[in-house]
Formats: structure tokens, sequence, C-alpha cells
């Protein structure tokens, strides 16, 4: 699908069902074929809030979502470091910059690990525009295995 039909699409989309699958359907024709998004309203400093209160989407394995999300692993991933203090696209591949500048906490290392043992470890990390400094989204695009 062209660009114009892509955003025409999502615009007119009538329910998140129906935007999250053309969405994932365009990313995966760009190469990225596993996605997860991510946003809360309730961030403080230390927190993110109640994992219950966060809205997530993801077309990710349930194994992966199960070890990532519900694990709690996500809250010691440097890019969703990256991501709570920036805004705009990060490659993954940045990730060697961002270590080799800030050094990786052994539960950092962790996340990298499991992510690697997944097959999660080429892709983009896109950190939207806050409204309020309690609220936070992000979404990562996962690249074809392989990448």
């Amino acid at each position: 699908m062209n660009l114009r039909d892509y955003l025409h699409q999502i615009a007119h989309s009538p329910t998140i069902e129906e935007l999250w699958d053309a969405h994932t359907r365009q990313m995966a024709d760009y190469g990225f074929d596993r996605l997860i998004y991510g946003f809360t309203r309730y961030r403080t400093p230390t927190s993110l809030g109640d994992p219950a209160d966060f809205v997530i989407l993801s077309n990710q394995s349930t194994e992966y979502l199960n070890g990532y999300v519900h694990s709690g692993l996500y809250f010691n991933a440097p890019m969703l470091r990256w991501a709570l203090n920036n805004e705009g696209a990060c490659s993954w591949g940045s990730l060697a910059e961002i270590t080799q500048r800030d050094g990786l906490s052994e539960t950092e290392k962790r996340v990298i690990d499991f992510n690697a043992s997944m097959d999660v470890t080429a892709g983009y990390t896109i950190s939207f525009r806050s409204i309020s400094a309690r609220s936070k989204g992000a979404i990562a695009l996962t690249a074809r295995r392989g990448l």
C-alpha cells in the first residue's frame, strides 16, 4: 500500500483493532514484522505506573510478551531508558554507542540477552512527544529475524 493510502486507512479506522491491523501489516512491508506499543498516563520519576493501567499493543509472540512485559523485564531495557529521556526515533544500532557512553547495568544486560535469545536484535524505537510529564508513549519496531 502506498503511504497516502496507508495514512488514509489508519486515520479513518473506526476501531483500534482495525488501526493496529493496518499498522502492523504496513510495518511488515517495511521489514518490521514484530511491534510493541506502550503508553502510560501515570508516569513518575521512579515508575511508569501500575502495569494494569498501561495500554499495550503488540504482535510479538506470547513467549516474548511473557518474558519481556509480564515479568517486568521491559523496565530495565536500555531503549526504554532512551525513550523516557528523548523524543523521536533511535536505531537499535546506536545501542553500542549508548552502552559505551553510559554503560549497562546487570539488569540491562539481562534484557539484551533475553532479546537476543528471542531474535529481537535489530529495529527502531520511536518515543512520542508527551502531552504531560506523567504520560509517555513509545513503539518498538523489530526487524525481521536475521537482520
